[in-house]
């Protein structure tokens, strides 16, 4: 193998390292930034650029001690190793993440796709640039029953009153903030803010009587973005299935 083969190991290690470590500190500035009130955009952008250098220095470290022998040409083995190892985590994270998500490219989902509830205190949270708190309905419903037939209006036979307590409950629980809340009405309106960065989403949650039963319907839409990775309806299923358990502890099975 000549000098010149080793060098531009040695060099391409040497990026490696440096890559690695710029990204652990990105991503370190972003998180706690995230969490000290820095924009989650900004976090975000943070977070995907530590992400791009974890990957760079990944085909910088395989480069180099391909080039190397695996000597690493003067620099660090261990240190070159690592920083190929966390490229390949963010490389297989961002996958299982993107297949994981699946679902369709919208951010407003509801139980009712005809009549979904409606924001009212929670709208005038939203500011310019963020998405709008109206419902479009069209082609985000006709997408909503494609990739989540699964939620539908929860239908109970316990009384009204009852039912808004304890899904009242359910909404402390999940750690949401409460916005507005009006029993005689049977809405509560919270927010629900993603960990790490620290997006904000909006809930909106109506109950209310039909002849001898309760319906509850939700309704979740982020504030940024055209998707939302199926946080929404996720967020949707775990409310449902937190409510049919707190309604009824023998409901536990049908929850899960």
């Amino acid at each position: 193998m000549s000098s010149d083969t080793v060098e531009k190991g040695s060099k391409a290690c040497m990026w490696a390292i440096r890559l690695a470590g710029t990204g652990i500190a990105v991503l370190i500035v972003a998180l706690l930034g995230a969490r000290m009130g820095l924009s989650p955009l900004i976090a975000m952008s943070g977070i995907t650029m530590a992400v791009l250098c974890f990957m760079i220095g990944a085909i910088a470290a395989i480069t180099g001690l391909i080039r190397s022998g695996g000597s690493g040409g003067g620099r660090s083995v261990p240190l070159t190793l690592v920083s190929a190892l966390l490229g390949v985590g963010a490389l297989v994270n961002t996958g299982m993440t993107i297949i994981g998500a699946g679902g369709a490219p919208i951010h407003d989902i509801s139980t009712d796709l005809v009549n979904p509830p409606e924001f009212v205190t929670v709208a005038d949270l939203r500011t310019e640039g963020e998405n709008p708190a109206e419902y479009t309905g069209g082609d985000t419903a006709d997408l909503q029953r494609a990739a989540y037939p699964d939620l539908e209006t929860i239908v109970l036979l316990d009384p009204q009153s009852f039912v808004y307590q304890q899904a009242l409950g359910v909404v402390k629980n999940m750690g949401w903030e409460i916005v507005a809340e009006n029993s005689a009405t049977g809405v509560i309106e919270a927010t629900a803010t993603t960990p790490f960065v620290g997006f904000k989403d909006d809930v909106v949650i109506r109950i209310k009587t039909k002849s001898a039963k309760t319906l509850v319907d939700i309704r979740s839409k982020s504030r940024f973005g055209s998707g939302d990775m199926g946080v929404n309806a996720n967020r949707i299923r775990a409310f449902r299935n937190k409510l049919l358990t707190a309604v009824n502890p023998l409901n536990t099975e049908l929850a899960d």
